[in-house]
């Protein structure tokens, strides 16, 4: 039976569902960041020893981070399961399975150390990229069940394929730097807009400003980048609609950013910005799926 019959959709829904729990437990990990919640359960895997520790909003938040992580993962093993007694699917999906089963390892591991070595930067940050890798890893899996196995990768022309790959090492970047920012606590190192400091546009670049101001130039870079991919490939079918929707979001993001800085980095606001750079994560990931073979079928033949 092919990946693509009806014995497949459900668990390409299933996945797209893990996906969309993913997003949630991004932006609750941002929301934890914000409220100064991240050694609110100052052991792992327990907190204060114990499976359910006594609550209060802080250890609310951290708590509900973990249990939320931890069903996360109880899901993939599940929909892993499933994926793996079929072979049809198994042959559509594993490739990326296999890359969300070793991210969701990493991240748990980066999850202990976040704890173990208190909120060090490097940890914090690796946390936030590794989680939206793996975020984008299920939304691939889900596209590879939908597709099917009976339809052939066709990979777009080269130039669409260039820009996909230009925004996603600039997201990249930017989600490093977007880490590091929060992490080593410079969201207000620049506390104007759009200047830095005192009406100076580039004060320093070093230390937090030069980190904030990096963060800056590259966020509106990305707006750029993706601009101009948007208009490159408004012809590209998949691949486009997925750059217009970036780029759309690249510019909600930058107001965000905007007011971020402008209203002194609110829990909500910050929470909002995460949500963003998330859903510009899996809105490239998908541009990269159509881009790279997965949105131009052809088929092979039907299967019987």
């Amino acid at each position: 039976m092919p990946a693509s019959s009806s014995s497949a959709r459900p668990l390409a829904a299933g996945f797209a569902a893990l996906a969309a729990a993913t997003f949630v437990l991004i932006v609750l990990g941002a929301l934890v960041r914000a409220h100064g919640a991240g050694l609110a359960c100052p052991d792992w895997p327990l907190c204060f020893g114990r499976v359910i520790p006594p609550f209060d909003l802080r250890v609310g938040f951290e708590w509900a981070h973990r249990a939320l992580a931890g069903g996360v993962a109880l899901a993939l093993g599940a929909l892993a399961l499933a994926v793996l007694r079929r072979p049809a699917a198994r042959r559509a999906a594993a490739a990326p399975m296999a890359a969300a089963a070793l991210l969701l390892v990493i991240q748990i591991a980066l999850g202990a150390l976040t704890v173990w070595h208190l909120l060090a930067a490097w940890t914090v940050t690796a946390h936030l990229v590794v989680g939206n890798a793996f975020a984008a890893s299920l939304l691939l899996v889900a596209l590879r069940l939908r597709r099917g196995e009976r339809e052939a990768a066709v990979p777009a022309a080269a130039g669409v394929r260039a820009w996909v790959s230009v925004s996603g090492i600039t997201l990249a970047l930017q989600l490093v730097l977007g880490g590091l920012v929060s992490s080593r606590y410079a969201g207000l190192a620049c506390p104007e807009w759009p200047t830095c400091n005192g009406g100076a546009w580039f004060p320093s670049w070093s230390g937090a400003v030069g980190l904030h101001l990096l963060h800056r130039s590259n966020g509106y870079a990305l707006g750029l980048v993706l601009l101009a991919a948007a208009f490159a490939t408004r012809h590209a079918g998949g691949a486009g609609r997925a750059l217009r929707l970036a780029a759309a979001l690249a510019l909600a993001q930058i107001v965000v950013g905007v007011l971020n800085v402008r209203l002194g980095l609110p829990v909500e606001v910050t929470g909002l910005h995460s949500a963003l750079a998330a859903a510009l994560v899996l809105s490239l990931a998908a541009a990269g799926f159509e881009a790279f073979g997965g949105g131009t079928p052809r088929l092979l033949g039907r299967a019987t």
